[in-house]
């Protein structure tokens, strides 16, 4: 219970600093309050990589938390003394975002990771970024992607940072800065009064779990954040499309951001960056003024690649060879190994695999279109209006083209002959765009419905601003059901994330997690890991989660132990310990034939195996 007191209390003390924070923005800036909590956690990343570049991570995270509580506590004051005291509406939306929040939080914070990827990388790095306070060297061989942008692992390791390091803080860290990209949406709405605009939002927000079910919420990788980071820098330009210079600096922090969550970034910071060009470019009327917008957003481009450009200088100058490295000399290697006949299978399979019905991507796609299709029909010919949702198909549509084709690319370029075979992890990356194609057909839909109400004075509307009786009628079922099918949807996602821990005792992980506990030193010690999965030997997984539990670079795991006893008692004595994970039957032969005693599920040192009692 006191543990439990801890947690919340260090949780609290998070959200007052980074409220304090957001309290700033909106006071000295007037920032929008949906968007605000999203800016705030993007200049907290970029403020962490500035400090992390120079060699001050630690500091930076400690100094940026004490701030943001001194600030609280300054607004805290002044409001109670000037009676200032922020106000706070209960509406429909609220009250469901609320219940959405706590609903997937609570989840969450009692949830483990099981996806690969997390034990390749993503928990990985924020474990060593946690206990060593620092961004990798060359020497630090237990990370195997340095390449990879830390912007979401430096997020997530400052959450940890301030409360704890544990899977669900982990995970309620990348949550938050889901969240916050979730409620920024809601800034293109015009009118909040209008329940349906914002109870279709909800629901896309619903939606986009559907599509993200390949790896839900209860991990650590990035195909989710970056849609949601895009769509926030989205929201933001629209909402300050008549504000020059708000509009430049919420599109830059969010291109520079994108950047530096991942190498594949870059393409969604570029539809950022296009809708900057759009919006400087339609800001003046004279076509003098346009030009000048348009070179400054080419000068605003170049400011802002170089962070990554510095990032990428950085693994070149640190690292002697990176996995998935962005180099044109990697690229010829791996394209290199693949012949023309190789080549011709991987195109296709991967235009099969795009086409296929039986896709959750395409499905998605195709529903995408049919209702920008229509709606845009309804909107034309029923109510008789113009409205931009053909231009929005056609953007969509060419941006998942180009999008597929950067898929495809990255395939025949930067991927390993077998995996480029097995189209690996095709479904999670299509699933980001389609993610995004959701958000654009959402905030789009808002705002075309907005336009179409029957009264357009915002300020003349009331519960009378109806054409007729049907009408009112029509709008008011659709506002419950759509609210309704968002509630059930949400917590069909959080009985999903609840369903993937149920037997988390006996994945890997769970296994590791009792055995071994985590270990939160560095160490170079050899370990030999006997498990009986023979596909988590092939694949390495076993391996990868063996590396972030016992922190060591040096962990192999094994199921054949099927050899004579020379070879045997050679292969012991090539590591410190050895790690049971289940009962092995023929590794316990072995050491019932060698050494007259058998051995259960633990830590062993290897040179003591002998000893019945060498048990760690």
């Amino acid at each position: 219970m006191s543990y439990l007191i801890m947690i919340s209390f260090k949780f609290i003390s998070f959200g007052l600093s980074e409220f304090g924070y957001v309290i700033f923005l909106r006071s000295f800036f007037h920032y929008n309050k949906y968007l605000a909590w999203a800016t705030v956690f993007i200049s907290n990343i970029l403020f962490l990589y500035l400090f992390a570049m120079l060699g001050f991570l630690s500091v930076a995270a400690e100094a940026m938390f004490v701030v943001g509580l001194f600030l609280i506590l300054y607004f805290f004051i002044t409001g109670v003394i000037f009676d200032k005291r922020p106000s706070f509406t209960f509406d429909t939306l609220t009250i469901w975002l609320i219940f959405y929040f706590f609903v997937i939080a609570f989840s969450l914070a009692s949830s483990h990771l099981l996806h690969y990827d997390n034990y390749s990388h993503w928990e990985l790095i924020v474990k060593f970024l946690f206990v060593e306070g620092r961004i990798p060297g060359a020497s630090d061989t237990i990370i195997t992607f340095t390449s990879y942008p830390l912007a979401s692992s430096l997020f997530v390791y400052y959450v940890a940072d301030i409360v704890g390091f544990s899977s669900g803080t982990l995970l309620l860290g990348q949550f938050f800065l889901l969240f916050s990209c979730m409620y920024a949406l809601f800034a293109v709405i015009r009118d909040r009064r209008i329940i349906l605009t914002s109870a279709l939002l909800c629901l896309v927000i619903t939606v986009f779990n559907i599509f993200n079910i390949a790896i839900r919420m209860d991990n650590l990788l990035v195909d989710f954040l970056l849609p949601m980071v895009t769509l926030t820098g989205i929201s933001g330009l629209i909402s300050y499309q008549k504000n020059y210079w708000k509009m430049i600096i919420h599109g830059s922090l969010f291109f520079i951001t994108l950047s530096l969550i991942k190498n594949s970034g870059i393409f969604f910071s570029l539809i950022v960056w296009s809708l900057l060009v759009f919006y400087l470019f339609r800001y003046c009327k004279k076509w003098k003024h346009r030009l000048l917008n348009i070179l400054n957003s080419l000068v605003i481009l170049g400011i802002s690649c170089l962070p990554i450009i510095l990032w990428n200088k950085h693994v070149k100058d640190t690292f002697s060879l990176s996995k998935h490295e962005v180099s044109v000399s990697a690229y010829e290697t791996l394209f290199g190994e693949k012949g023309h006949a190789i080549i011709e299978l991987i195109i296709h399979r991967f235009i099969d695999k795009s086409f296929s019905f039986s896709t959750l991507a395409f499905q998605g796609i195709i529903e995408i279109n049919l209702i920008l299709l229509i709606s845009f029909l309804v909107i034309h010919f029923v109510v008789k209006r113009k409205n931009s949702l053909l231009s929005i198909l056609v953007f969509t549509d060419l941006m998942i083209i180009f999008y597929y084709v950067g898929m495809l690319m990255m395939f025949l370029l930067s991927m390993p002959t077998q995996e480029a075979l097995n189209l690996a992890g095709m479904n999670r990356y299509a699933s980001s765009i389609v993610i995004l194609a959701w958000g654009i057909l959402g905030i789009s839909l808002a705002r075309e419905i907005d336009l179409s109400l029957f009264e357009q004075n915002i300020q003349k509307r009331n519960y009378k601003s109806f054409k007729n009786v049907s009408t009112k009628k029509i709008y008011q079922f659709s506002s419950l059901s759509i609210i309704f099918l968002s509630t059930l949807l949400a917590l069909s996602e959080a009985n999903g994330i609840n369903y993937n821990n149920l037997n988390y005792s006996k994945t890997d992980p769970g296994l590791f997690s009792k055995i071994t506990g985590d270990v939160m030193t560095p160490n170079n010690k050899k370990y030999l890991v006997v498990t009986t999965s023979k596909t988590n030997v092939a694949d390495f997984y076993t391996a990868f989660v063996g590396k972030f539990y016992l922190f060591s670079p040096h962990v192999n795991a094994m199921e054949n132990f099927v050899m004579i006893f020379s070879s045997f008692k050679k292969l012991l004595n090539q590591y410190d310990y050895v790690v049971i994970l289940q009962k092995h039957y023929t590794f316990n032969l072995m050491i019932r034939r060698l050494y007259h005693h058998s051995v259960t599920p633990g830590v062993y040192k290897a040179s003591t195996l002998e000893n019945k009692m060498s048990k760690k």
